[in-house]
């Protein structure tokens, strides 16, 4: 097997195990408020508590790994991540269960930051990391195609906690994997830049930012939708949660064939292009289908469906590129700028879905508005960068 391949399947492997914290137990949510006694609202700001400590530690283990290497900062990572999962089996009251999904957040905060740095430090050419990014997306979807199946079995038959103790084992694993199959990928030479100056220079950089803030956005949307959509499956449609678990499939085939379709199209087409025409077809998914709403009033479980199918698409489309797009030019700071990069993303995704807690996110015409303002504002961003790049 050629080292760029086994470079790929680690990136997508680390990635999943991130992902893997936040979509397993989902289908399990309305089962966990009932228990817990908290509210819907509550339960579901588990995964902010989540994503915050996701984001604010790959601000640490970004610069480190540009300084001591890729693996170790990830055998870090994933080894803490699996004891906070197992410490969460035990946890019995939701105020326990909020700070053991921080810790768990912020040691698995090294999953992004390394599987991204890896495919930055190996494909150096801008079309080369995005057809890379374009497989790391789809891996991306193992977890929340797959996971919600699992979570769904385990929450049938046994207690919501096993979710937790089933993560545990599955990083063991993975760390274990990575531990003999994935060598050094930070052979360069390090940027004499001090790690403030190296922030200074990103955070200064607009078109970064911007590609930051629309991958925080279109982040939200998905997990804006395996959040919500389980109370919305199991309460408004009185579907199972294991039905639940399968349902999720559909909205990951729709990232997976987007991240497909931009892959070939990149043979052909800029990414910039790519970009601002995938965040068209978002928008216009999302607006026509609020208006639809308004007049036919279509929310039935099948056009929820397939809704979701679609914005998944727009979502599968433009979100592998913007790694790509915001890091090529900063390719000795791989390190720092995916932690920056994900900060950002997991951060504007978290504050999105605090948001969503306190909305109607519930039920599916709340889900639906919500999306339709987020995608507006991705494409006007996109439409005034590129704009005024001309």
């Amino acid at each position: 097997m050629k080292i760029n391949q086994i470079i790929i399947i680690n990136s997508c492997l680390i990635l999943i195990m991130g992902l893997l914290s936040i979509d397993l137990y989902n289908p399990a949510l309305p089962e966990m408020a009932k228990v817990l006694k908290v509210t819907d609202a509550q339960i579901q700001s588990l995964v902010f508590y989540y994503l915050m400590g996701f984001s604010l530690s790959q601000l640490i283990y970004g610069p480190i790994s540009d300084k001591k290497g890729r693996v170790p900062v990830i055998i870090f990572s994933l080894t803490v991540a699996a004891i906070a999962h197992f410490l969460t089996f035990f946890a019995k009251s939701f105020s326990t269960l909020s700070i053991l999904r921080t810790l768990t957040g912020l040691a698995a905060g090294g999953c992004p930051v390394i599987s991204r740095a890896i495919l930055s430090d190996t494909f150096k050419n801008k079309i080369e990391l995005s057809k890379a990014l374009t497989i790391f997306s789809m891996a991306s979807q193992v977890s929340p195609a797959f996971a919600p199946i699992i979570g769904g079995y385990i929450s049938t038959y046994l207690k919501w906690n096993y979710n937790f103790l089933v993560l545990s084992i599955l990083i063991s694993i993975a760390t274990l994997f990575v531990k003999y199959t994935l060598k050094e990928t930070n052979t360069t030479s390090k940027s004499s830049r001090n790690t403030f100056s190296n922030f200074k220079i990103l955070l200064q950089d607009s078109k970064f930012i911007t590609y930051s803030v629309i991958s925080a956005i279109l982040f939200a949307i998905t997990i804006g939708y395996f959040t919500a959509s389980p109370f919305i499956i199991q309460n408004e449609y009185r579907l199972s949660a294991k039905l639940n678990g399968y349902l999720f499939f559909i909205y990951s085939l729709g990232i997976v064939i987007g991240s497909f379709l931009t892959k070939k199209l990149l043979n052909y087409i800029c990414p910039e292009k790519i970009l601002k025409n995938s965040l068209f077809f978002l928008c216009f998914i999302s607006a026509s289908t609020v208006i639809l709403n308004l007049v036919l009033d279509i929310t039935s479980i099948i056009c929820f469906l397939v809704y979701g199918f679609l914005i998944a698409l727009g979502c599968g489309l433009a979100s592998p590129l913007l790694l790509g797009l915001s890091l090529h030019s900063h390719s000795q700071i791989s390190g720092i700028g995916s932690a920056l990069q994900g900060t950002l993303k997991m951060a504007g995704a978290a504050l999105s879905l605090l948001a969503f807690s306190h909305a109607n996110t519930t039920s599916s015409t709340g889900l639906i508005i919500a999306f339709c303002l987020m995608s507006l504002i991705c494409f006007m961003t996109i439409f005034f960068l590129q704009k005024s790049n001309i």
